[in-house]
């Protein structure tokens, strides 16, 4: 018999099709990490099963969630473990019910009759989760952060002064404990970059130098995401008809050059300084369009209705109405690789300009279908952009900067395909799902030997 592997990521809306990703800031890049680790990690011929454990969730206002088993590919099933109230409520405000959660984990296991040999945590509330049952029952723990909460709470400014006012919001005590339990039971820790390991897990009690640790990027879907030249069975010309019909409509010379982003509406991934560093520079203006895929699926929370009028205040103001087109919503699965291509066939550039960003999907996503990037010099884009050479790194605060970068490569065809002849194949060479489950299979035997 071969492996059966847990992925716990509890929160979220975790299902197997018609992703909502950007509709909260619970449903972002880990459920596409996940869900594609776990359907490499089942292809494996020493894994025979993997459950992803998630809450579940039965509210009028979230259909999808409900099913207590999902199937999403062979020896893959989604499984929706009982816990607090049944309709939907952020992860900050899950704590309360996690000894709920692990002992209806502990009743699953009875019920099926198989433990599992390896508990795969994904964030804080699932790595407490699994290190409980790792404890309890036996199981080795494999853990990724994803993000950790004390950087977390320097990048909010939180200090002594509001600390207890922030900790009623975000629940920074009971995380730091998670976190911290976590970290002392895992088996082994997967961070996707260096920057991760060294410099936001030694705000932990742990020496960041022992052998737990393993640098292992996330992997990007290419068949979804690859240049314009190639082709997949899974290129949607109905979704790129869509999107140029849409551009065609929003913007008044659609076959300029695209600077374009891709982020769920939060302050924190900057969106404000790039729409004023096109605002700002005229000559980027003359050059190329502003396309901003950003927005959530329902309707806008107060932060995110506040942060889109800014926005659209500066578009106004700035008379940018038909060279800026916000994108509300982007059906990821069958636009997701489409939207790239355009900007691609365009001779445009992809901007990620978070103040941090702990890994860079989108970064590594715009790289392997070819388009050059401009991303921030703070997390993972650093280690991404050494890797595959394929555009430049800016300080996230200096709109000018981001200007600039954005020009030099639109403006010089040699640096452009330079950049775009670059991220492709290696993409292919550092960036592939397959290769982040084979790293993975290292480790699980000399878990289960320790």
């Amino acid at each position: 018999m071969g492996l059966y592997i847990q992925m716990h990521s509890m929160h979220g809306l975790f299902r197997s099709h018609h992703l909502e990703l950007g509709r909260d800031e619970d449903t972002g890049g880990q459920i596409l990490y996940v869900r594609y680790l776990a359907m490499e990690l089942a292809k494996l011929p020493e894994v025979d099963k993997v459950d992803i454990i998630v809450r579940r969730i039965i509210d009028p206002e979230y259909p999808g969630y409900s099913d207590e088993i999902e199937p999403v590919a062979p020896d893959v099933n989604i499984v929706r473990i009982e816990c607090g109230p049944e309709g939907y409520i952020m992860k900050v405000d899950l704590w309360p019910h996690l000894d709920e959660f692990i002992d209806n984990c502990k009743k699953y296991i009875e019920k099926i009759g198989r433990k599992p040999d390896i508990l795969h945590s994904n964030y804080a509330d699932s790595g407490l989760v699994c290190a409980r049952l790792s404890k309890e029952l036996g199981i080795p723990q494999l853990h990724t952060g994803h993000s950790l909460g004390k950087p977390k709470m320097a990048r909010l400014g939180v200090d002594d002064t509001n600390f207890a006012e922030m900790d009623k919001v975000y629940h920074f005590t009971e995380r730091f404990e998670a976190e911290q339990t976590t970290i002392d039971n895992a088996a082994a820790i997967v961070v996707s970059t260096d920057e991760e390991r060294m410099f936001q897990y030694n705000m932990y009690d742990v020496e960041v130098s022992d052998g737990r640790f393993h640098v292992v990027a996330p992997g990007v879907n290419l068949k979804k995401f690859y240049p314009p030249t190639n082709s997949t069975e899974e290129y949607d010309a109905t979704a790129k008809q869509r999107l140029l019909d849409l551009f065609d409509k929003e913007l008044a010379e659609p076959s300029k050059p695209m600077v374009f982003t891709i982020s769920r509406l939060d302050y924190r991934k900057n969106l404000i300084s790039l729409i004023k560093a096109y605002a700002y520079d005229e000559k980027l203006q003359e050059m190329a369009n502003l396309v901003m895929v950003a927005g959530s699926l329902g309707q806008m929370g107060k932060n995110e209705q506040i942060l889109m009028d800014e926005m659209l205040a500066i578009i106004k103001n700035h008379n940018l109405e038909r060279k800026v087109c916000i994108v509300r919503h982007l059906d990821y699965k069958t636009e997701g690789g489409e939207v790239y291509r355009i900007v691609h066939d365009t001779g445009g550039v992809f901007v990620n300009p978070a103040f941090h960003e702990p890994f860079g999907i989108t970064v590594i996503e715009a790289a392997a279908t070819g388009v050059p990037v401009v991303a921030t010099n703070n997390g993972g884009p650093v280690e991404i952009l050494k890797n595959c050479k394929c555009g430049l790194l800016v300080e996230p605060r200096d709109t000018k900067a981001i200007a600039d970068c954005c020009r030099k490569i639109i403006g010089n065809p040699k640096i452009w395909d330079e950049f775009s002849q670059n991220g492709v194949p290696k993409t292919n060479e550092f960036y592939t799902w397959e290769t982040r489950a084979k790293k993975e299979r290292k480790f699980f035997q000399e878990m289960i030997r320790g």
